[in-house]
């Protein structure tokens, strides 16, 4: 299911703005209904020397097989910036949908080009309701002792798969 087809950025520097105005939400909330729903945000600055065609390719193998995936509802790739700044994200039906996921072999090999392509990242995790037609709203994820955002800058714990990732040698790909 991926629905939101008429979600958009609202400006050109939406990667900088809050998630909750970084898009047109109440346009396309007719399309979620009512319920709660876990959205994860990957903001991110991308190396210089990226390689955006392996970079690209990699992020739709995730995407594909994310699509396919229980609880999936939708996923925004943000293009990159001038300033290599990029904000993503993924809408879940629940954490948990999100969590088994985000073990599936193509986001491993996604997630294992992080020290490659990206010179810092930040994911956030947020609650999204909708009740009674109302407006969407969004506030952190309150997982108990859980940070809300999380700032990884190098080869450290990842925080959505709760796993580091120098610990996934088998998924870091050769040349493609």
């Amino acid at each position: 299911m991926d629905v939101l087809q008429r979600l958009e950025p609202v400006s050109a520097d939406y990667a900088t703005l809050p998630i909750a105005r970084a898009f047109t939400w109440q346009d396309a909330a007719g399309e979620l209904g009512n319920g709660e729903w876990y959205l994860v945000a990957f903001r991110s600055i991308r190396r210089a020397d990226a390689d955006e065609d392996r970079l690209t390719l990699f992020d739709e193998l995730a995407h594909q097989e994310a699509a396919h995936e229980p609880g999936f509802v939708h996923y925004f790739k943000g293009p990159r910036s001038a300033d290599g700044s990029c904000l993503s994200f993924c809408l879940w039906q629940t954490r948990a949908d999100a969590r088994a996921a985000a073990g599936r072999p193509a986001h491993v090999q996604a997630v294992s080009l992080i020290d490659e392509m990206y010179e810092s990242y930040t994911l956030e995790f947020h609650r999204v309701s909708r009740t009674a037609g109302g407006p969407l709203a969004f506030e952190p994820y309150d997982r108990a002792g859980a940070p809300k955002h999380v700032h990884v800058t190098g080869p450290e714990l990842h925080p959505v798969i709760d796993r580091p990732t120098a610990l996934l040698p088998a998924a870091r790909p050769a040349a493609l």
